[in-house]
């Protein structure tokens, strides 16, 4: 974490994992949810259904003060990899940059065949 401020509110950075390998960043705002807390935004880890592999990381670098109210910092999503389905990680392209949106695009267009 990169606390800047006290905050319990603001930007945060979505780092972006393939594999081991960093495919790019988004930036998103997160809300507060009061009482000093910060709502709930987990890391999240996607596994295929289809090869069993755990294939990406959304790994969040807060520029505020994160308080969750839960305390479970990971959550793991059914996904297929681009191998075995459409391979996607992101639902929102605002806020990606230039790298994660062309890994989007080329994961796309691998599935066009």
């Amino acid at each position: 974490m990169t606390a800047a401020t006290n905050d319990c509110h603001g930007n945060a950075t979505i780092l972006y994992f393939e594999a081991e390998a960093l495919v790019g960043r988004q930036v998103v705002y997160c809300c507060g949810a009061g009482n000093g807390c910060s709502a709930y935004y987990p890391n999240l880890a996607w596994f295929c259904p289809v090869c069993g592999q755990l294939w990406a990381r959304a790994i969040y670098d807060f520029v505020f003060h994160y308080t969750p109210i839960p305390r479970t910092a990971w959550l793991v999503a059914s996904r297929p990899c681009v191998p075995c389905g459409d391979g996607r990680l992101l639902d929102d392209l605002e806020g990606a940059d230039h790298d994660l949106l062309t890994r989007e695009l080329f994961a796309l267009m691998e599935n066009r065949k």
